[in-house]
């Protein structure tokens, strides 16, 4: 065999294998000009979805007392945002009633006034610790928050009340209650008030009964009789 077949036939072999390179498909992740390319997204790719909420279990005496509590009327249909506030409730009254020391208490009722929703409460009262507590306090500057009061002075002058005004306040702007009732542990003040008060009309004086409540020491609201 001649030198010239011998490279005839090398060189019909590498046009052959060039051929084959040049026709064989590309796979996925395959370098296009330099850059990694994938041809197919995957049929299982699905979209997040949103977790549904957790359904809220009351019992019916649950319902009725918790949602009185936070000014619901349980007689009508509540909606699932109104069932998880009434389940808040529920949960921090549990854990009041977990305190178990008189430390614990005191701490809790000095901070009470300050905080202003259950799920503040819920967030304190969730620490296992004193020292915890102290700290979150801290950090949430909750004493800062009596600056505040000042809001309150010209309606306290005034002879007047207002939502969130501590009792001392409605103590000194309509004086002494003819009655207190009080719900649960005294120290969290949770309470009622009862006022006499003569009031003049066109007829003459006749007695107005004034009802003020308060929850952690703070009015929520009040009505007239």
């Amino acid at each position: 065999m001649n030198k010239s077949y011998v490279l005839l036939l090398a060189f019909t072999a590498f046009l052959v294998l060039a051929s084959c390179a040049l026709m064989a498909p590309q796979t996925e992740g395959q370098a296009e000009n330099g850059v990694v390319v994938s041809e197919t997204v995957s049929a299982d790719t699905t979209l997040a979805t949103v977790p549904p909420k957790p359904t809220i279990r009351l019992t019916q005496a649950e319902l009725e007392k918790y949602a009185y509590e936070i000014g619901l009327d349980p007689r009508q249909a509540l909606t699932e945002d109104q069932k998880i506030q009434i389940d808040k409730r529920r949960k921090l009254r549990l854990l009041e009633r977990a305190l178990d020391s008189h430390k614990e208490r005191q701490q809790y009722s000095k901070v009470l006034p300050w905080l202003k929703s259950d799920d503040e409460k819920l967030d304190y009262l969730s620490i296992p610790s004193i020292e915890g507590r102290q700290a979150w306090i801290n950090k949430n500057k909750i004493w800062a928050r009596q600056k505040e009061l000042k809001n309150y002075v010209e309606v306290m002058e005034s002879q007047d009340i207002a939502v969130g005004m501590p009792l001392d306040y409605v103590r000194k702007s309509w004086g002494e209650p003819t009655h207190i009732e009080v719900s649960g542990n005294p120290i969290y003040k949770n309470e009622r008030w009862k006022y006499l008060k003569q009031v003049s009309t066109p007829q003459g004086y006749r007695q107005e009964q004034r009802l003020v409540y308060f929850e952690g020491g703070r009015v929520v609201g009040w009505e007239t009789e």
